[in-house]
């Protein structure tokens, strides 16, 4: 075979393009990185700029559609005062237990997947706010001393450069980026929320020592879906810890490697077919938010088949037909083996945001 026979024949090489160094628009300091990465921080510092131009025109309409809903609703109670009467809402009874949001995982995402963390947080706060029986406290934790290099985790390759170094006792809640994006873009209104504790230095292991002003900390739960016990019943007295990061399901079992780092005891949600009544179309990975709502749902009804089609999203569900049955029956009356390939294989693996009972992380 000759020179341009083997050349011909050796796989192409692909070309990687050479990185860049840009001026990062937050720090303003010299960074390198790829063509792709730099090109996306720069749209992303474009949109943020723009957006910050136009803040005060956007709140300005945003009052005036405020101020024109509330003059028409004050119309139609004008005209029949019964009709448009607001209901009596009954009085909230706490369950007296509470949940921790783990937000230690600030270096494991990207800008936008902090940014979409936060407003998880919103819509967690919010279902807790409205429920009949919401929880006592909500934890909201930063980083603490358990690093995500510590437990075998790396930064995602895009924009690495933005994350901040390992987590240290001394590191700020709000220096982070999803607190940075709660005190500034939302201007600190997490700091007003009722019901909610912000832990701003230690990270979860602050909330397992014994504080000299509050009393002992009571059994802890790290919800994932890498474990074999599953939740039956959420107790009062006990804490619920949500693994607060939004990954695409990167990190697999990040969630309970943190909990046997800390030695907290791991279960999932009971996301199988006989609590949720039907087949899930999708994969078992939810929001932080998600994750919360099923919690809550399971605090107002005490009934997970209402707590998770409550909770789960409809995308998720998938409904099986009369006629799928009818197939399924008939393949397990000719066959025994066609019988247990088509019965579910066990329960799944749970929810979770980092790929437990996670939310897209967690929990």
């Amino acid at each position: 075979m000759g020179d341009d026979d083997a050349a011909a024949a050796a796989p192409a090489q692909r070309r990687t393009a050479p990185p860049v160094v840009i001026t990062d628009p937050r720090t303003g300091r010299q960074v390198e990185m790829t063509k792709t990465a730099a090109k996306k921080l720069l749209k992303r510092a474009a949109r943020e700029e723009k957006k910050e131009a136009t803040k005060h025109e956007r709140r300005a309409k945003e009052r005036q559609r405020r101020k024109e809903r509330r003059a028409q609703l004050r119309e139609q109670r004008a005209r029949d005062p019964e009709a448009h009467a607001p209901a009596p809402r009954p009085r909230a009874v706490p369950f007296r237990a509470r949940v921790v949001v783990d937000l230690g995982f600030d270096d494991l995402m990207t800008a936008d997947e902090a940014t979409s963390l936060a407003a998880q947080l919103g819509y967690l706060y919010g279902v807790n706010r409205t429920s009949a029986r919401p929880f006592e406290q909500l934890v909201f934790s930063g980083a603490g001393t358990t690093s995500s290099a510590s437990l075998g985790f790396t930064p995602p390759h895009s924009g690495a450069h933005a994350f901040p170094p390992a987590g240290t006792a001394e590191s700020s809640l709000f220096a982070d980026r999803v607190g940075q994006h709660m005190e500034h873009k939302n201007r600190g209104s997490w700091r007003r929320w009722s019901r909610v504790h912000l832990a701003e230095f230690g990270g979860l292991e602050a909330l397992l020592r014994p504080q000299a002003d509050a009393p002992p900390p009571g059994p802890m739960v790290y919800l994932t879906a890498d474990t074999d016990r599953t939740i039956d019943v959420l107790e009062e007295g006990t804490t619920y810890i949500i693994g607060g990061i939004v990954d695409r399901n990167r990190y697999k079992h990040l969630c309970a490697k943190k909990a046997e780092a800390l030695g907290i005891p791991t279960a999932r949600l009971p996301i199988d077919l006989e609590h949720v009544g039907q087949h899930m179309n999708a994969r078992k990975v939810l929001t932080v938010n998600q994750v919360f709502a099923i919690l809550v749902g399971w605090t107002e009804t005490r009934d997970w088949k209402a707590a998770l089609q409550r909770g789960l999203p409809s995308r998720k569900l998938h409904t099986a037909t009369a006629e799928g049955d009818a197939s399924a029956d008939a393949s397990a009356d000719a066959s025994a083996d066609a019988s247990a390939d088509a019965s579910p294989a066990g329960s799944p693996a749970g929810s979770s945001p980092d790929g437990g009972l996670s939310a897209p992380s967690p929990v």
